[in-house]
């Protein structure tokens, strides 16, 4: 029953002092619902994992070196593996870019798919909603190739047709029978809309030497086999194996981790808990907002709780009586911060690109709400410990005869300060944060591509096994399409590449002919792109040096190449590199056999155009003819680029119409502008560092709020005080100066700590961040006099207009 009192005597006191009630509630939903929001981002990228059962036994596996270089798993290598005990099941998958047609006459389509074993499905322990799952005889070579597809593709292309069962489809140019239907939603591996069988694909794959690690595994362990069980087994077998075969295993070793770990990798885990940490950095600042408006309010109720006191309340039940209070405080914040924060998640997910994995629904689970409510009750201990143990302690002699003005005493002062400096540093660390990813992202938009970006579109194709068998097959048709290219009359200049810019580039080793690879040392490896004879035309890139390529290069006799300014600074800064002989090594499997060697000719000199992104600086890059065979399965997903004059529908109607007359079946994807493009790598400092400066912008708002009433509340205690002073003498300045000094200790306290943090956050931050190191003065400097402005603005506001009070009226003040 008493409990019952006390919580109608605080709705009470909380309506009657209804204005304290808005700003406390007010600043802690903002503090709630950040912390709700990005928790929650948190909580369905790093923690909840894939949307399977026991989604903490999914682990993938992989090899790695004696230096810890991390690769894929062969083929050889997984059918040993497999036999692990520790894993109730493994499937190899690799990832394929597939065209899917039919004899409805609808037009070939491109879909994200891969090639699996049969496994799959039953190790993520999902069924087809029509037809039936893979088994273990469609493994088998020799049997009817058989496709499963997504339930995209069976709604979209098929109208949910359930006698699509049992049909032929063209798939990747392998006739494939359809056995089922995946559920909506299921996508796995991401981001998956059709599966075929590695028995259909490829079968000289099978072929492939031990060291050819270019494929995924995933497992899944059996109950209660831990991560370290089945490291410590696989281990064993790479060991066996190592001995068995020590030209392609001896160095190298298994590895085990869950797939979360897995595909969650450094940059993205550091990226949430950073902002996971900025969001508990609000909360803090908004928790000793609300402290100090308690405290204020505690000098007007030390009379009320001292005729309590000596009507024979005891300290415990005046302490419940003030925590009960906070915590309907913290009920109606969290209520209020829950709606906040809905909103909050739906403008975030729509910020965020295409391509991100499935499962990342940002939804409100049950472990969110158990977060809230967790976070809402230590909040109202936060904000509720220092009001509650302060005026606990009131005397209850001094409260009554000095009529209520026990809350100026010098230990609310201390709480008050104390409470005050913490914000400041607090908000002076996430300052720097959104400093230091606003630099980067400046950086970044500062980075040229290195072309000229107006009117420029890529597009990608795929080429199948099936129909381009060959290096010569793929070269010729691609020959073929370059030709067509100039007679589109909306096209200013275009070309065929195996990469366009930021597009990446394949790498293998090289070295200059004449200057012999020091024993012990490899040789450094380079970008190699596929480029046809106008690439360089389509780009509007101007040769420096020499010349660019032509239709003859890559001819027999004409083993020619163009690099880019950057190869030349690193490799030959003192020589002449026309006319210098490059000798490449493929090392690796593929169309060209292990230690084939290669040399080439360079004859001219480019510009450095950017492929692997803004992070970096560009890359070494050798333009090659794309008919160089050890280009390999990079000329099976070409891009196209062209230069309109025009705008892009009709241009890429017309390129479509081209492509369809060489081969039907080859699909356009992936059309964009280069300036699309080029925005692609900047979103997560756009998206994430917008997220640091909103979070900042509230924090410096809250600590300038904190500040200006700190400051307005030492006024008015000390009103008679400031009427005695100017009725003795004291000038204006000298009053200002009374109040402002010890706002002036406050911030430079607060400085002085929140320069050591942002530092630090720096250092954190570190890998997030381009040209820009966490001792960055003039990023420092920029902040703290932002930081140095908004506080003395906040609280010189309420002193200037102490050193205004009329005497008279001071002096009558109570």
């Amino acid at each position: 029953m008493s409990v019952w009192q006390d919580i109608r005597f605080g709705a009470r006191v909380l309506v009657k002092d209804r204005w304290l009630t808005l700003a406390a509630v007010s600043a802690l939903a903002l503090g709630l619902a950040g912390t709700t929001a990005v928790f929650t981002f948190v909580n369905t990228v790093l923690l909840r994992g894939l949307p399977f059962e026991e989604p903490h036994q999914i682990v993938t596996v992989g090899s790695r070196d004696t230096h810890g270089r991390q690769r894929g798993v062969s083929i050889a290598d997984f059918e040993d593996w497999r036999t692990a005990g520790s894993f109730e099941t493994m499937t190899l998958v690799t990832f394929s870019a597939l065209t899917l047609s039919d004899d409805s006459g609808q037009q070939a389509d491109r879909y994200d798919g891969h090639r699996v074993y049969s496994t799959i499905f039953p190790l993520i322990r999902q069924q087809p909603v029509i037809g039936r799952n893979f088994t273990a005889d469609d493994d088998r070579l020799g049997s009817e190739p058989v496709v499963m597809l997504g339930y995209g593709i069976w709604q979209a292309r098929y109208g949910r047709d359930p006698s699509i069962i049992g049909k032929m489809l063209n798939v990747g140019g392998t006739p494939a029978r359809v056995i089922g239907v995946m559920p909506p939603g299921m996508k796995f591996p991401p981001n998956s809309d059709l599966w075929l069988l590695f028995a259909h694909y490829a079968p000289e794959l099978r072929n492939m030497r031990r060291d050819a690690r270019n494929f995924q595994v995933i497992g899944r362990l059996k109950p209660n086999v831990t991560l370290e069980q089945a490291q410590a087994e696989l281990s064993g077998i790479g060991t066996a194996l190592g001995q068995q075969y020590p030209d392609t295993n001896k160095d190298w070793s298994p590895w085990v981790r869950t797939w979360n770990e897995t595909i969650n990798g450094p940059q993205i885990k550091l990226v949430f808990w950073s902002l996971m940490g900025a969001v508990a950095f609000l909360l803090l600042i908004a928790c000793a907002n609300v402290a100090n408006l308690l405290l204020a309010r505690a000098a007007y109720r030390s009379q009320e709780v001292s005729v309590r006191v000596s009507l024979g309340a005891t300290r415990g039940r005046l302490v419940r009586q003030l925590f009960i209070e906070s915590l309907m405080l913290a009920l109606v914040s969290g209520i209020l911060g829950l709606f906040l924060a809905v909103l909050a998640i739906r403008v975030f997910d729509s910020t965020l690109p295409d391509g991100r994995p499935y499962y990342w629904a940002f939804t409100l689970d049950p472990v969110v709400f158990f977060f809230l409510a967790l976070v809402s009750l230590l909040t109202a201990v936060v904000f509720g410990l220092a009001p509650a143990v302060h005026i606990s302690r009131t005397n209850v002699t001094d409260a009554l005869k000095e009529g209520g003005r026990a809350g100026g005493s010098l230990r609310a002062r201390r709480w008050t300060s104390g409470l005050i400096v913490g914000e400041l540093a607090l908000t002076l660390v996430l300052l720097a944060g959104a400093g230091f990813m606003i630099r980067s992202f400046m950086v970044l938009y500062r980075l040229d591509l290195g072309v000229e970006t107006s009117n420029l579109i890529t597009m990608r194709l795929v080429l199948n096994i099936r129909e381009y068998p060959t290096p010569e097959s793929l070269a010729a048709f691609l020959q073929r399409l370059e030709e067509r290219i100039p007679a589109i009359p909306e096209i200013q200049a275009g070309t065929v590449t195996t990469s366009p810019p930021l597009g990446g580039a394949v790498s293998f080793p090289i070295a200059i002919e004449g200057r012999p690879v020091p024993t012990g040392e490899t040789p450094r490896p380079v970008g190699f792109v596929g480029v046809g004879a106008h690439y360089f035309e389509a780009l509007g890139l101007r040769v420096s040096r020499g010349r660019p390529l032509s239709e003859t290069d890559g001819r027999p006799g004409q083993d020619n190449v163009v690099v880019n300014q950057q190869f030349v600074a690193m490799l030959m800064p003192d020589e002449d590199p026309i006319g210098q002989r490059l000798r490449v090594v493929v090392d690796r499997t593929g169309p060209a056999p292990l230690g084939t060697e290669k040399v080439w000719t360079i004859v001219g000199v480019v510009p450095n155009v950017r492929q692997r992104g803004f992070d970096r600086d560009p890359d070494p890059v050798v333009y090659t003819p794309l008919s160089t065979p050890f280009l390999g399965f990079a000329t099976r997903l070409p891009s196209l680029i062209v230069r309109t004059r025009a705008g892009i529908g009709g241009t890429v109607a017309r390129l479509r119409k081209e492509v369809q007359a060489l081969d039907a079946s080859v699909p356009v994807f992936s059309i964009q502008t280069m300036d699309t493009l080029i925005a692609q790598p900047r979103w997560p400092f756009r998206v994430f560092g917008s997220m640091f400066v909103i979070f900042a912008g509230l924090a410096l708002l809250l600590s300038a709020i904190g500040l200006y009433a700190v400051t307005s509340y030492s006024v008015t205690q000390r009103t008679r005080e400031i009427g005695v002073r100017m009725a003795l003498g004291a000038e204006s300045r000298q009053v200002l100066w009374l109040f402002g000094r010890r706002a002036l200790v406050h911030l430079c306290l607060g400085l002085a700590l929140g320069l050591a943090g942002a530092i630090g956050v720096g250092r954190l931050l570190q890998s997030l961040l381009v040209q820009t190191s966490s001792t960055d003065l003039p990023t420092l400097a920029l902040i703290a006099v932002v930081f140095a402005a908004v506080g003395l603005t906040a609280s010189l506001w309420p002193a200037r207009r102490a050193s205004r009070i009329d005497p008279v009226v001071a002096l009558r003040h109570e």
